[in-house]
């Protein structure tokens, strides 16, 4: 008996335990790393620009093939007339060729010198794969930094209708308190129409910020892979690590950082090689061919399967073409000359984006002391008011108002802290520092 109840307490207590466990799970909260970690796991961008290294890859081993032979096998038949003959008296009837006609041979071709043109086509390629692998780097800077903005503005939506909900919340206080003091001819109808206006207006506020609130959550949902139901638990606050302020050092660490010029460069460095083919195009090439095989065919005995060969060396040399190399080499040069003009155009963009990145950090991080005194000094005053009130000083309108004041005051705060987040983050963007 007690064996048996000892039994039922074990599967009671993990029952318990499971439930438990699994509420953990689905309300686990969502750091900004484990964020941006889910966002570059689950998106198809990311996976769609690894296919695309992959299409390189396997034209690296295409143009790779071309240093081996070019072995085939071949077999025909061919059915000939008519059938050329000459007769010798007293010899009989001589048949020059067959009507049936077998073939069976092997051959192998190979490049043996062609100046070079397979590997500058190999290095042109592979100069193509690294701008492939560069862009799956600006594909996740692009991603990680959407999931950061994402992430911040829930917070900031988040905290902003926990600060309208107290506000609702005391608003509602007076309002009963003023409807009480109508009762008791203290008040007026005024006040109690003026506090349903101010509570109708934190109302309308209210929902404007949830709406704005469920985009978001929208957005990051469909940025981590999550389904639309999926709930979110945030963790995080507004508080940054000090921050490098030298412009110059960031316009350097900016211009060899940034995915965006090292495509460029990449970019360059293609259009070099690309000109170097674009001039091997008239070169001659030389190749070497042989083959083997059985065919009939051979006179005398026409209808016998006889062992046959071929050795040979050729070389094609251009001679002629419309002058169609000279025109790639064009090509290839005013490419060239167009690229390494986009590295001038975006270093002149990147040191702007930083110096006005840089400029939005340092604004907010002055506001963040102004704007934090405003907070004090809206409680200060609502205290002051609350005391007035009770004395009987001031009336419930004034006291709305002071309170009023201190919510505007908290939520200009709490914008101060989000844009001195995302500057902080914006700045790291410009820079190309790498936050996954």
């Amino acid at each position: 008996m007690k064996l048996y109840f000892n039994r039922i307490f074990l599967i009671i207590f993990f029952s318990i335990s499971l439930t438990a466990f699994a509420q953990t799970v689905q309300t686990d909260s969502l750091s900004l790393d484990k964020a941006i970690k889910l966002t570059l796991s689950n998106q198809p961008l990311v996976n769609q620009a690894v296919e695309q290294i992959n299409a390189i890859d396997a034209k690296i081993k295409e143009q790779k093939s071309s240093y081996y032979p070019n072995v085939e096998g071949n077999l025909s038949y061919a059915w000939i007339g008519p059938i050329i003959s000459l007769g010798f008296p007293g010899m009989g009837i001589f048949d020059f060729n067959t009507p049936n006609n077998y073939d069976m041979h092997v051959s192998a071709a190979y490049t043996l010198y062609d100046f070079g043109q397979r590997d500058a086509t190999l290095d042109l390629i592979k100069s193509y794969k690294l701008s492939a692998e560069e862009k799956i780097n600006l594909v996740r800077s692009n991603l990680a930094y959407s999931a950061i903005q994402t992430f911040y503005s829930i917070l900031f939506l988040e905290k902003s209708i926990a600060v309208k909900n107290d506000q609702i919340n005391t608003l509602n206080q007076h309002m009963d308190i003023t409807k009480k003091k109508v009762e008791s001819g203290s008040a007026t109808d005024f006040d109690v129409l003026t506090t349903e206006v101010r509570v109708a207006s934190a109302q309308n506020e209210k929902i404007d910020l949830e709406n704005a609130l469920n985009k978001e959550k929208i957005y990051l949902r469909n940025l981590l892979g999550f389904s639309s139901d999926q709930p979110l638990n945030l963790a995080g606050d507004f508080s940054i690590a000090e921050v490098n302020t030298n412009e110059d050092s960031l316009i350097t660490l900016a211009y060899g950082m940034r995915p965006e010029i090292k495509l460029a460069r990449d970019a360059e460095s293609s259009a070099k090689i690309s000109k170097r083919v674009s001039a091997l195009g008239d070169r001659p090439t030389i190749s070497l061919e042989a083959s083997y095989g059985l065919k009939n065919g051979f006179f005398p005995n026409l209808d016998v399967l006889r062992g046959n060969w071929l050795a040979a060396v050729s070389a094609n040399i251009p001679i002629f073409n419309g002058n169609r190399t000279d025109a790639k080499v064009e090509e290839s040069e005013a490419n060239l000359k167009s690229s390494s003009q986009e590295i001038l155009v975006l270093e002149r963009k990147i040191k702007t984006e930083v110096q006005s990145a840089l400029s939005d950090l340092m604004t907010n991080k002055s506001k963040l002391n102004t704007t934090k005194i405003q907070v004090k000094q809206a409680q200060e005053a609502v205290d002051r008011a609350e005391m007035q009130y009770r004395d009987g000083v001031i009336t419930n309108l004034d006291l709305i108002d002071s309170e009023t004041a201190l919510s505007e005051a908290r939520l200009l705060y709490l914008q101060v802290l989000y844009k001195n987040v995302i500057s902080k983050y914006a700045l790291d963007k410009v820079v190309g520092t790498v936050v996954w």
